[in-house]
């Protein structure tokens, strides 16, 4: 059953990931993993974004998991828990949505992998990085607030169910780029993600607020 508080994770998450797509790294990742990249590497397209996908929600899942077990563990909040992941995702969506930049780790995954091993190995471990979330640049406000909002669930399922969102939010990081055949596709790819880049920015905020007064009542 989809609680109102694991329903304010979902929304949290996935925001968070889908920001996590114009991060440094989320770019970078776009510009070299494709189609027309992976076949003139020799791998198969499909095979490394379905490891990259798979590496992404397990990862995500697992720290969320942890974070819902260890809520669980130590503390007994459930008369407070909704309110708290409604506030944890309202905050997180008002940071958003002003100029402050999250906290984040200035690291990227190691573009050395990519030609040196094959693509579903690279897949798998450039996904397990960016599920995780933490161990590379994070864009958003809101993947510290699922943190929390896993956490104060005080419950692993809960927690694994919105992880699981966050790395199926980033493991449609590759999935974007599924047309880049040619050359001049990626080009428009690239252009078509800059250009809009500030709409989804503020659909995420908006929906993460909205979502957190709305369920948190």
């Amino acid at each position: 059953m989809i609680t109102p508080l694991l329903l304010i994770g979902i929304i949290t998450a996935l925001g968070a990931a889908i920001r996590g797509n114009w991060s440094p790294c989320g770019e970078s990742l776009q510009a070299q993993i494709h189609p027309l990249g992976e076949k003139s590497r020799g791998n198969i397209w499909g095979v490394t974004m379905m490891s990259f996908t798979i590496a992404s929600i397990a990862a995500g899942g697992s720290l969320a998991a942890f974070s819902g077990w260890l809520g669980g563990t130590l503390f007994d909040i459930d008369d407070l828990a909704l309110l708290l992941a409604g506030a944890f995702a309202v905050l997180a969506g008002i940071l958003d949505l002003s100029p402050l930049t999250p906290w984040t780790p200035r690291r990227q995954v190691n573009e050395n992998w990519i030609g040196r091993y094959r693509g579903w190995v690279y897949g798998a471990g450039f996904g397990a990085q960016l599920g995780v979330g933490f161990a590379v640049f994070v864009m958003s406000w809101g993947y510290w607030a699922m943190l929390a909002i896993a956490f104060v669930s005080g419950s692993a399922l809960h927690g694994a169910i919105i992880g699981a969102v966050f790395g199926l939010g980033r493991g449609v990081l590759l999935f974007l780029s599924r047309r880049s055949t040619t050359p001049e596709s990626l080009v428009a790819f690239h252009a078509s993600m800059m250009r809009f880049k500030p709409v989804v920015f503020r659909a995420t905020g908006i929906a993460t607020v909205a979502t957190g007064l709305l369920l948190m009542l």
